[in-house]
């Protein structure tokens, strides 16, 4: 294996360990977001409540939208550290050092011949905008980037395709997509069969199977339809139509490639560029395969979210230090610009706009929590580092900065999107036995700090693999509200803020607003 004059073992283990501490030291900093981390959450903690692991649920009825090893890795996260934030991300956080570790592993071993640093390439990756957003939430798409990282750090050894069967187990076959296929593609493309050679031996996909197919096939006996289920409507349904109403322009993921990079994209244009110049090297074109051919793949679906592109974002850093070494002054010095006009942005027009999302109305001045100036401070400083083109302190600076405005912010995170302090007020409030009521709309967060399923008036679920009594359970009518009053003197409801009122009053009960969030209000029915 060859090594560049610029690795430093001793600098990669410090980027490691200094982008570990800042995920976990922020990992439970916020209350968990609507709609994705507390779906996730519940179905683990329902996991660990009923003991049955095999079949996903949420709010008591199967789930099956996605294979379960996210489930249960944050339900390992729940017994280390308890049914709470830190618990839920710790997993994620685990999984995302793993995504910079294998990066900086590929730089150093399965892309040597590019002489990428492996510190260098880790930073950027750990700073990106994509990563420091959607790597640090509990989803799929952070265990399902592990994999992916590791398949391209450990091939061609047998490692590859054992992490590729946990990657299927996270999300499916999509996990082939920039990984097995890319390979398949640059050898055709080239009628080589040496790219065929990443794939690690033969026999080493019978440990892809043995990891990826056994949860699928006892499901599937158990669960009529399952497979077709979720290969047909949650796999082909997603790619091919629009049915799940997350469409896009042609060119959304390259403008969520270009965003996402942020503040290093002008250095993964440059390095895409001294890549593409240097594309007769088989590693060249792997690298620029692993980005680009997915990102085309995903540009033809009906269904697009920012999230399908954190598998390429190794790739995205991988090249992005390929273009800033050597110096490319027209790269330093846009980032630059980009970090002091972030900084500027944000004490110009943070104020202002987290006083929309706080509701106030005038906005008015609102001043800054402390921890938000020292982020912003961070990121102003980063830009002087990264003009004299110290990009690995740059990205330290990034680091704290992030850091800092997470923890700013946390007293913000109802108006951003968490449930937390809403359910705070039922929590408090509530006499244990009082029913709990979601009208209109699912939120998962409301069961998961409850600790306890809720019922369901008017809220459309798919019961497409519903257990007999399960729809009794849950579901409620409105002929059904006096009723519960009755028996249990109070009933919570969670709803629409302008319908809950008339919902009451049709069902003559009194309604009492407590809280609010967004546009919906958590209040109490009475006689």
């Amino acid at each position: 294996m060859t090594r560049g004059p610029g690795f430093s073992l001793d600098r990669t283990r410090a980027a490691l360990l200094f982008l570990a501490l800042a995920l976990f030291a922020t990992a439970g900093l916020v209350g968990l977001f609507e709609p994705t981390e507390t779906r996730y959450a519940e179905i683990a903690r329902e996991m660990r409540a009923s003991g049955d692991f095999l079949v996903p649920r949420l709010d008591g009825i199967p789930h099956f939208h996605k294979p379960p090893l996210a489930y249960w890795l944050t339900a390992a996260g729940f017994a280390a550290c308890g049914v709470n934030e830190w618990g839920a991300r710790l997993p994620v956080a685990l999984a995302s050092l793993l995504t910079l570790a294998f990066t900086a592993l590929a730089a150093r071993r399965g892309f040597a011949a590019l002489r990428v640093r492996p510190g260098l390439a880790a930073w950027l990756l750990g700073t990106s905008a994509l990563f420091l957003t959607i790597g640090r939430g509990l989803a799929s798409d952070p265990f399902l980037a592990a994999t992916v990282a590791g398949f391209w750090a450990l091939s061609p050894s047998a490692w590859a395709p054992a992490l590729l069967g946990a990657g299927f187990l996270v999300k499916g076959p999509v996990v082939l997509v920039p990984t097995l296929v890319v390979v398949l593609a640059v050898a055709a493309l080239a009628r080589d069969r040496a790219p065929l050679s990443r794939l690690g031996p033969a026999r080493a996909w019978w440990l892809f199977a043995a990891i990826g197919f056994p949860w699928y096939l006892v499901v599937a006996a158990r669960t009529p339809g399952l497979l077709r289920y979720l290969f047909a409507e949650q796999l082909w349904a997603r790619y091919a139509t629009t049915a799940y109403q997350r469409g896009g322009p042609p060119w959304y993921f390259v403008a969520v490639l270009m965003a996402g990079g942020l503040p290093w994209t002008p250095a993964l244009i440059a390095g895409i560029a001294r890549t593409w110049r240097d594309r007769p090297s088989l590693e060249s074109r792997m690298l620029l395969a692993w980005l680009f051919l997915p990102l085309v793949f995903f540009s033809f679906s009906g269904s697009k979210l920012p999230a399908y592109l954190l598998p390429l974002f190794p790739a995205v850093a991988l090249l992005a230090a390929r273009g800033l070494e050597p110096d490319v002054p027209a790269a330093r010095w846009s980032i630059a610009a980009i970090l002091a006009g972030l900084a500027i942005a944000g004490w110009t027009l943070g104020p202002g706009a987290l006083a929309r999302r706080i509701g106030l109305e005038p906005p008015g001045d609102l001043s800054l929590p402390l921890a938000v100036h020292v982020g912003l401070a961070c990121v102003a400083l980063a830009a002087l580092w990264a003009a004299r083109a110290r990009f690995a302190t740059a990205a330290l600076l990034v680091t704290l900065g992030a850091a800092a405005l997470l923890a700013g912010l946390s007293r913000y995170d109802g108006p951003l999107g968490s449930p937390r302090g809403l359910v705070r007020v039922a929590a408090e409030n509530r006499t244990p036995g009082e029913p709990v009521v979601e009208f209109g709309r699912f939120d998962a967060g409301l069961p998961f700090y409850l600790r306890e399923p809720v019922r369901l008036l008017e809220v459309p679920r798919e019961r497409v693999f519903d257990e007999p009594g399960a729809g009794a359970r849950i579901f409620v009518t409105r002929d059904s509200l006096p009723t519960l009053v009755e028996a249990h003197g109070r009933v919570w409801l969670l709803g629409p803020e302008a319908e809950c009122p008339s919902l009451a009053r049709d069902a003559g009960l009194r309604y009492e607003a407590l809280a609010r969030w967004g546009c919906s209000a958590l209040g109490i029915l009475t006689r």
